[in-house]
């Protein structure tokens, strides 16, 4: 059952005194302009939030997720902390880790339609854990929870969505054997190495179902997993698995497409991601045409002191890691998005004795996701030295 919402306060509509009854969630609907699109040009998109908390429990999880953690709060807390002596195993590391403060499985898929040209989507399960895992059975008390956001982007329009849930409320979660992470009815199911999976999701103005398959064994970022985002402490451990294909359908606005491109799963758990002086990243997936993958990013310091890492993945699988020293992320146009001056498009430069230049732009500068914490997520085409497609995030804008 949803509730709906008006100037932000939710109408009981059968809860008593305004109360919201456990396991219930509230639609939030957004003010729109003429011709059933937002003042912004937008189109009309729903909210589905998680009500548990009200207002703090957004900045909590905004604390968590993009929050600024400290070490000595982590142990004081007895929160796992990334460990380069970790070694990510398969398909254990493909489930929850219930010790660390937020996790996430990321996926994304530069796609055509002969009747919608290129476009991409977006689909990301949160996790994020207020308190580490116990044994000790505390029922009156919210120990985690759940968030999930899914996303469509043509060359014209941006949709997207948002869901919560609590933890062990049945609405959402992730299990093994068979591999299964879901909130509602939005899902990616697979089998445990995560070769072949089936991606559904849906929203009030599009949906869709794709088939993603692939022969390829995941890569670990970073150092064997333990992917570094800053000189000090702050890390995660992070794997991707770049080399997908993907065929399906998307429905948008009650029309079905056939589609087919390239998708990239990611997965990364930490809880000491960004330490207090950084303001956020500016993350890149590139398929490039001869089939090489790509994953750059840039985390951003307030004193300009950013923090660059990154990798080139081969078409066997192979990778090299790469540094500040590697390569150089410049932006060359910004667009107002939202009334926010967003870096969307950028020169990528690969440095050393073979240099190479790409130069990224976004199918739709309009990618704004506008969910409990704001940011800038959407499909890039890319050309210079090499040319493909790939995905751009950017937060703390």
């Amino acid at each position: 059952m949803n509730i709906s919402v008006d100037k932000g306060r939710p109408r009981p509509g059968g809860n008593k005194g305004g109360k919201f009854s456990k396991g219930r969630g509230f639609e939030k609907r957004k003010k729109f302009g003429k011709g059933g699109k937002d003042r912004k040009g937008g189109r009309i998109r729903n909210y589905r939030r998680f009500w548990g908390g009200g207002p703090g429990f957004f900045c909590l999880f905004c604390f968590f997720l993009f929050g600024y953690n400290s070490i000595a709060d982590e142990h004081n807390n007895k929160f796992n902390i990334a460990d380069p002596s970790y070694k990510i195993a398969f398909p254990k590391d493909h489930g929850p880790h219930k010790n660390f403060r937020i996790e996430w499985w990321y996926l994304t898929a530069n796609l055509k339609s002969d009747s919608l040209g290129d476009l991409g989507i977006q689909w990301t399960l949160f996790k994020s854990n207020l308190k580490p895992f116990s044994r000790k059975k505390d029922p009156g008390k919210l120990n985690g929870f759940w968030m999930a956001h899914s996303a469509l982007t043509t060359a014209t329009s941006h949709y997207h969505e948002e869901r919560f849930a609590r933890e062990k409320s049945g609405q959402a979660g992730v299990t093994l054997d068979p591999f299964k992470a879901w909130i509602d009815n939005w899902s990616i199911k697979g089998d445990n190495e995560l070769e072949t999976i089936q991606l559904e999701s849906s929203g009030v103005e599009f949906s869709f179902s794709l088939n993603l398959s692939t022969e390829m064994s995941p890569v670990l970022q970073g150092d064997k997993g333990f992917s570094k985002k800053s000189k000090q402490r702050a890390a995660s451990h992070y794997y991707s698995q770049p080399f997908y294909s993907v065929k399906g359908w998307v429905i948008l606005n009650g029309k079905r497409h056939f589609v087919e491109g390239v998708g990239w799963l990611d997965r990364e758990w930490s809880s000491n991601l960004l330490n207090e002086n950084q303001l956020g990243w500016d993350w890149f997936s590139l398929h490039l045409d001869n089939g090489e993958k790509v994953m750059l990013f840039k985390v951003r310091h307030n004193n300009g002191d950013d923090f660059l890492s990154g990798s080139w993945i081969n078409k066997d699988g192979t990778k090299k890691s790469l540094g500040s020293s590697d390569f150089q992320l410049q932006e060359t146009a910004y667009s107002t998005v939202r009334g926010k001056q967003v870096p969307t498009k950028w020169k990528i430069s690969i440095l050393g004795s073979d240099p190479l230049t790409i130069n990224t732009e976004a199918v739709n500068v309009n990618s704004w996701m506008s969910t409990s914490f704001p940011y800038w997520e959407g499909p890039i085409s890319f050309d210079g030295d090499l040319s493909g497609v790939g995905y751009l995030e950017m937060t703390g804008y």
